[in-house]
């Protein structure tokens, strides 16, 4: 089967805090979702190289082995005891740098067949501290998409308990795909968040009209999150030290000097 051509969706992320106290926000972005296997050559895209937007492989899994993204993420997955075949296909939809500058709070690696039958999708978190954790979601549900509740085992924000649950829901790969991610903390719902997306062809001209209709993506991102982090604490939301619960934060992907054991 012909791999599918890449893409953009245009998505509307949301985030509502449900405790200790309410509050909600939402925002419009872009994400890329390309084939691994097939890098568009996009005018104003570049592949590890400056360009108005760019994916870099550093930006991505990372175990130092040679052959990109993909070959990374396939010795990653090995080491959990998922054996894929060499022909399967993996798409990415992520975050792009701009102009050089990027900072992806999530990504998605939906897996499938070389035939195109579903098999798994990855999530990839990375925090303010650039520290990254994957988690496979692997149920199946209703709508063709994937859903497993994980522990979370990783520091996303000061005010979320790293030992708290992450449930994931990942509607199929498609024209409109939709995302939950919720934080369970004691079995009971305190932070839901949602990305909706619809898709749309990646052309060299939409690049450019993006470049402008969302302009500074990757900085409105991590500016948005200091914001509100800095609302919560001025509303006196209990917060999380980083240092203070390193036994709870797992399987952490270039780790910040604060999980070593003789930090303060």
């Amino acid at each position: 089967m012909k791999p599918a051509t890449s893409g953009i969706y245009e998505c509307e992320v949301m985030h509502c805090r449900l405790k200790p106290r309410q509050k909600s926000f939402s925002y419009r972005v872009f994400m890329l979702d390309v084939d691994l296997d097939a890098f568009p050559k996009v005018t104003g895209l570049g592949h590890n190289h400056f360009n108005l937007f760019s994916i870099d492989d550093e930006d991505h899994i990372d175990l130092g082995l040679q052959g990109g993204i993909r070959a990374n993420l396939l010795e990653w997955l090995s080491r959990q005891g998922r054996k894929i075949t060499p022909d399967a296909r993996i798409r990415l939809i992520t975050f792009p740098r701009v102009l050089g500058y990027g900072f992806n709070p999530v990504s998605f690696y939906y897996l499938s067949k070389s035939c195109g039958e579903p098999l798994f999708a990855v999530a990839e978190v990375v925090n303010t501290f650039r520290e990254m954790k994957l988690y496979i979601i692997d149920g199946m549900s209703g709508d063709g998409g994937f859903q497993r509740a994980l522990p979370k085992n990783f520091y996303v924000s000061p005010f979320s308990d790293p030992g708290d649950v992450f449930d994931f829901r990942l509607g199929p790969h498609g024209g409109h795909w939709k995302v939950n991610i919720d934080d369970i903390k004691d079995g009971e719902k305190i932070l839901i968040s949602s990305v909706r997306g619809e898709a749309r062809e990646l052309t060299s001209l939409r690049l450019l009209w993006y470049a402008f209709k969302y302009p500074l993506l990757s900085l409105k991102i991590i500016g948005l999150i200091h914001w509100h982090a800095m609302l919560l604490w001025m509303r006196r939301v209990p917060y999380f030290r980083k240092s203070g619960r390193r036994d709870v934060q797992l399987d952490v992907l270039r780790p910040h000097s604060s999980l070593k054991q003789d930090s303060p």
